[in-house]
């Protein structure tokens, strides 16, 4: 199976590669930004130019003859028309959007954890469209998205961005799990999950199934 990648910053679309290498897929990445800040200021400008840019990277994909392609970013999924363009290029475009109407399904009180207020709003507009009895409440942290961009140690950043203040807050509001609404945050799993009484929920896991069920519609 061929996949390409397409995420907001070299630092997410490594990730998203790594994740679809380590399940036996041949990867390629397509970074639209340089930076996390970068990335935002293109999601927050002009819809037209972004979905420009985004496109510049399809039209490269279908040359190269690659069929699926997994937007690895949530941000970046909500602020642009996934459809119109999977459309244009004929592509089939799999994005984290994806995965979260599949997850309000199974639960009615959920804790996200995003990267960008965009992607946030994103996820909530996604899992309420699913279920009308889902409620959200959310976390945007552009510096935390940062903070792993530079590498710095998850057990600092736990307790730097009051992480594990963070995990009480939502349980305390009786959240049933924990989304990891931004694709660099499965590098804080392990640590999450270790102070949280609730599951923590990576969507890349529901992407990956709905490539397969892709590639297997395809074949």
């Amino acid at each position: 199976m061929r996949v390409a990648v397409i995420a907001g910053t070299p630092v997410d679309t490594k990730m998203g590669v790594d994740f679809l290498t380590a399940k036996g897929v041949e990867a390629f990445g397509y970074p639209v930004a340089q930076s996390a800040q970068e990335q935002v200021m293109l999601q927050v400008g002009s819809q037209e130019e972004l979905e420009e840019t985004v496109g510049s990277f399809l039209k490269e994909i279908k040359g190269q003859g690659l069929n699926i392609v997994m937007i690895y970013c949530n941000s970046l999924s909500a602020t642009i028309d996934v459809e119109k363009l999977a459309e244009k290029f004929h592509l089939h475009i799999i994005t984290p959007m994806d995965a979260y109407g599949k997850i309000a399904k199974k639960y009615k009180m959920l804790g996200v954890m995003a990267g960008s207020n965009q992607g946030l709003s994103g996820i909530e507009k996604t899992m309420m469209n699913a279920s009308n009895d889902v409620f959200v409440i959310g976390l945007a942290s552009l510096l935390l998205a940062q903070g792993i961009e530079a590498g710095i140690h998850p057990e600092e950043l736990m307790e730097t961005n009051g992480l594990n203040e963070l995990v009480a807050f939502f349980e305390k509001n009786h959240v049933e799990a924990i989304v990891l609404g931004c694709t660099h945050f499965p590098y804080l799993m392990q640590e999450l999950s270790a102070c949280a009484a609730v599951p923590v929920i990576d969507p890349a896991e529901i992407i990956y199934d709905i490539i397969v069920k892709t590639e297997e519609g395809i074949l």
